[in-house]
């Protein structure tokens, strides 16, 4: 069996700020990668529960109340227009559709910090596959607003989650680019194992790729379908995306608390093992 697994680490930062009426001058490292605030730590839980969130480019560290300047997006309008981005520009992109999610999501509300998890690895999977060709599966389905933006459909994003608007998840009869209708959770796997057996029995050659988070990797089905995976013989690609949010609830009035359980152990430990740290150092080599 020709299954590749991939562990795409990333922590997304809880972003709160309490007493700031005009968030303008915000940090992008404390932003984005930063996690909290320092006067967050010494707020009392009154102040948190009247706290906000805001957000920035990651980049310039600035709060916009309107819409960005996202002038490379902005001629992106489906992944094939990617195609002959450089590295460079390729970074470019990925912080300005950020931006843009932020912006959205600000508007409409929705699955915010999972989205933001994914944002390279969307950049990255549209780059190198051929979608809608290449299949590609979102697991759960509300990692996909990068997703939706790269496809067409960045100026329904207003719509999003509203009545006869973008569907938060992935839906088939949105666009050819969903190809399968995830939400919670779990079924990535299996439902890419039924599109590479039957390509196969096709006689095609497309590549099917499933993306699932480690909290979708908790679930039976998953390794089920794993299972099957492994027996069927067929090339497919699993990208576990582990963002270190394997287990419920993932923060109290406090902040983030440690995720817990023996799979988030054993991601850990197989993040931090030589094999795969060297690996990566090779990988960035070859990319730069």
């Amino acid at each position: 069996m020709n299954l590749s697994a991939f562990f795409y680490p990333c922590q997304v930062p809880g972003i709160v700020v309490s007493g700031h009426k005009k968030p303008s001058q915000l940090s992008a490292s404390r932003v984005l990668h930063g996690f909290h605030l320092e006067n967050y730590q010494h707020q009392d839980a009154t102040e948190r529960k009247n706290a906000y969130v805001c957000a920035a480019l990651s980049d310039k560290g600035e709060y916009y109340s309107q819409r960005p300047p996202t002038p490379l997006l902005d001629t992106i309008n489906y992944p094939i227009h990617m195609k002959n981005l450089s590295m460079k520009e390729l970074k470019q992109l990925s912080d300005e559709l950020r931006s843009d999610v932020i912006f959205n999501v600000s508007k409409t509300g929705g699955h915010l910090g999972s989205s933001l998890g994914v944002v390279e690895l969307t950049v990255a999977l549209h780059y190198v596959f051929n979608a809608p060709m290449d299949k590609i599966l979102w697991d759960v389905g509300h990692q996909s607003y990068p997703h939706k933006i790269l496809t067409g459909r960045r100026d329904k994003m207003p719509t999003l989650r509203q009545t006869n608007g973008l569907s938060g998840f992935t839906k088939r009869s949105e666009s050819e680019y969903d190809c399968f209708g995830t939400g919670h959770s779990s079924t990535s796997i299996s439902a890419a194992l039924g599109m590479a057996v039957g390509r196969d029995l096709m006689g095609k050659k497309n590549n099917v790729i499933a993306v699932i988070g480690d909290g979708a990797m908790t679930a039976g089905q998953a390794y089920e379908a794993m299972n099957n995976a492994g027996y069927l013989d067929s090339d497919m690609i699993v990208i576990l995306n582990d963002n270190k949010q394997v287990s419920l609830p993932t923060a109290n009035l406090d902040g983030p608390i440690p995720p817990v359980g023996a799979l988030s152990s054993a991601l850990s430990k197989l993040q931090s093992s030589r094999p795969l740290r060297e690996l990566r150092e090779v990988a960035k080599v070859i990319a730069f």
